[in-house]
């Protein structure tokens, strides 16, 4: 009985997939002449900024930190969330922020309208804590997006990024560009990532790296500080031009769909 549940989940989530990844698109061409590499960290936990950050800053590169405002000041699975004074000095150090919805919802059970409202009222508790700041890319919290909310959040932003651990080259979906995660998949096994960015190299892609928490003792959904620093450092040293998503977007002439 286990066993024929299983298998239902994973047929039901293959053809998930399918359906996500074939419709609702806005496919780009890819023709960079170098690879791209981007660093994005989910849910915005303090350590992502005070750990993490201090180590994309000391290699001279800079970050992208999807937040979703609600949870400021709170706990989480990956610890710590980002409190309010962090946000302003975030985008003084360089770094970017990106959107991940107010309420953190999950795409596949919140309704369309649901997840438009908490897109917005996300862009407005950053206003009112940066006026004038804008959140243009977006990633997907938890299960990543069904369909209908995959094409409600394209309407809104530049680019939008789910998981999947590969490399985006060739024709990508801006609506749900990829990512590879260092988290509990990866543990500390810098052979992996590696060859992850020596094959974005090859193809000339843009890899989108993705986690949580930066800490000594991480969660399952982050990775531990000198396991980042390698990764980090060996990215800068792969020839790809190391920037936040939407300076990737600008330097790639990727448009809003406004």
């Amino acid at each position: 009985m286990k066993g024929a549940l299983r298998l239902t989940a994973r047929v039901r989530n293959k053809w998930h997939g399918l359906q996500t990844s074939r419709f609702a698109r806005r496919d780009f061409q890819l023709r960079q002449p170098v690879p791209y590499v981007s660093f994005t960290f989910d849910d915005f936990p303090r350590s992502a900024l005070l750990t993490g950050g201090d180590i994309l800053v000391r290699h001279k590169v800079r970050g992208t930190y999807f937040v979703s405002l609600k949870m400021l000041d709170s706990d989480s699975p990956s610890g710590a969330i980002a409190q309010r004074q962090d946000l302003p000095s975030l985008l003084a150090a360089g770094h970017e922020l990106g959107c991940h919805t107010y309420d953190h919802l999950d795409g596949r059970r919140a309704t369309a309208k649901a997840f438009e409202q908490s897109l917005t009222a996300n862009q407005r508790a950053l206003e009112s804590i940066v006026p004038g700041a804008r959140l243009r890319v977006f990633a997907y919290p938890l299960n990543g997006p069904n369909v209908t909310i995959k094409r409600t959040a394209g309407k809104r932003f530049v680019a939008c990024r789910g998981g999947g651990q590969k490399i985006n080259s060739g024709r990508v979906d801006l609506n749900l560009l990829r990512a590879f995660f260092l988290d509990r998949r990866t543990g500390s096994d810098l052979r992996v990532v590696e060859d992850v960015i020596r094959r974005n190299a090859e193809t000339g892609g843009w890899l989108i790296f993705a986690t949580h928490d930066v800490a000594s003792a991480p969660s399952p959904y982050g990775c531990d500080p000198d396991f980042f620093d390698a990764v980090v450092d060996c990215a800068t040293r792969s020839g790809a031009r190391v920037v936040p998503m939407m300076q990737a977007c600008q330097e790639l002439q990727i448009v809003s769909t406004e």
